[in-house]
């Protein structure tokens, strides 16, 4: 009887382009999304080497070795030094923990997200909303990433606190984050760590902002311990309350504290970045646009969207799965090897970090044909041989993946089609924008004109 031989182990292949001593640190610099891109489409990937002046990393170009590393394999990989910037604001939060404990945090928090709380949070996603489209003027200039911000940020605060919190403090709560993320996207693309330590106006604007809302925190938590049978039914009580099955323990409030800053940057960048992406979009593609307002007229006719519209706004949701498909807003995502281990046929030592790019993935043409082009009807259940959904992933995977996708999906889509109902924006600029990799794919101080449309008419727009 013949054995069969073991599978050859490969070593990956070096990315060309690398400058001496530099390797491809300066592209990846200057111009990311290219690089990533040009990596993405070598002919034979699988795993890639990249050279980062003296750090070398891989990067997984193959989405079948995507998902082995964030879900076969995960116990093997933890937080990259990518992910090590947040701690002054996560501290040990679920972004950056890892093993045993990170699932034990992912079992006491998943339910404070399952439907019926999001049903719950879906009802102030609609207060909210509304309130935000009722403050938009005919004829004025929003910089839609600032507006997006806000009430994406008021929404998490909401969610979180419930009224816990007096509408100043939310207010320093959304000035405070717009210090926090801009700080950490001067991080993300800075490689000389030591200037994070200089004082700098962005530097000196982090401290200030992290600072506020770790006291923010800290206040409300105490606050909320006093409230015992009156608490409200929010995130953070449930946090608070929520106990493992397992040794009967409840979270402390450290453990709290830093879920909740996990919660509060994550949930207010990633919506945020992808609404302002989606109204670019539909203000370069009308036709797509006119679709949109004749779904949400028909549905809502000029009403906020509520919970229950969800089912009924099928190309809403497509809209916004192709545009998390171009722009994702975790445009370039990294685990680090705990211990030597194997990705597929590659063996990888102790401290090997693995890059994958799903701003690549999703305009790879092997996985997303003509991937350049904004076409929501590819996700059309009958298409599904235009799209790779394996390589589709906007929220991660696995265990690392992010636990609040059914908020966000709501959140985005009763924030648009509310919005959608009843105003247009037009760029001021008309021109293409140009995404900047930071933390995450920013589309800058994105400027529009806000018109007012009525439900059904367009004011003399026709809608199809």
């Amino acid at each position: 009887m013949t054995a069969t031989a073991p599978p050859r182990a490969l070593v990956p292949r070096q990315a060309p382009g690398a400058l001496p001593f530099l390797g491809h640190g300066l592209a990846m610099q200057r111009r990311r999304l290219d690089l990533l891109e040009r990596v993405q489409g070598l002919d034979r990937g699988g795993l890639v080497a990249l050279r980062l002046g003296a750090r070398r990393m891989l990067m997984a170009t193959d989405h079948r070795l995507v998902r082995e590393l964030l879900v076969r394999q995960a116990d093997d990989f933890g937080p990259s030094p990518q992910y090590r910037l947040m701690e002054p604001v996560t501290g040990g939060g679920l972004l950056l923990s890892k093993g045993a404990f990170h699932r034990r945090q992912r079992r006491l928090i998943r339910p404070a997200f399952r439907h019926s709380r999001v049903r719950h949070y879906a009802d102030l996603m609609t207060e909210l909303s509304r309130a935000w489209a009722d403050g938009l003027r005919d004829g004025g200039t929003v910089a839609v990433d600032e507006e997006f911000g806000n009430l994406a940020t008021a929404i998490v605060v909401r969610s979180l606190f419930g009224r816990g919190v007096t509408e100043r403090e939310a207010a320093s709560v959304v000035e405070a984050m717009t210090d926090v993320m801009a700080w950490v996207g001067a991080r993300g693309s800075d490689p000389l760590p030591f200037l994070a330590k200089l004082p700098t106006r962005v530097n000196r604007r982090f401290a200030r902002g992290a600072r506020t809302l770790h006291t923010l925190v800290d206040t409300v938590i105490a606050h909320r311990h006093e409230l015992v049978a009156d608490a409200p039914d929010d995130v953070l009580t449930w946090l608070l309350e929520t106990t493992d099955a397992e040794t009967g323990e409840r979270m402390s409030d450290r453990q709290v504290h830093d879920e909740v800053m996990t919660l509060l940057t994550a949930g207010a960048e990633t919506t945020s970045r992808s609404l302002s992406w989606c109204l670019y979009l539909l203000a370069r593609h009308p036709e797509a646009e006119e679709r949109l307002h004749a779904e949400v007229d028909s549905v809502l006719a000029g009403r906020a969207a509520g919970f229950d519209d969800l089912p009924n706004l099928p190309y809403t949701r497509r809209v916004l799965t192709e545009t998390l498909r171009l722009y994702p807003s975790g445009y370039l995502l990294s685990r680090t090897s705990v211990r030597a281990t194997a990705l597929g046929p590659y063996p990888l030592p102790a401290g090997t970090t693995v890059l994958f790019s799903p701003y690549a993935l999703h305009r790879d043409p092997r996985l997303f044909p003509a991937p350049d082009r904004f076409l929501p009807d590819r996700w059309l259940p009958d298409r599904a041989t235009e799209v790779t959904p394996a390589a589709f992933l906007p929220f991660g995977l696995g265990q690392h993946g992010c636990l609040g996708e059914g908020f966000a999906w709501t959140e985005m889509t009763i924030a648009l089609a509310t919005l959608a109902g009843r105003w247009r924006l037009r760029p001021v600029s008309p021109g293409p924008v140009t995404p900047t990799p930071l933390f995450s794919l920013s589309c800058g101080r994105l400027a529009m004109r806000v018109e007012r449309r009525e439900a059904g008419g367009d004011a003399g727009h026709g809608t199809s």
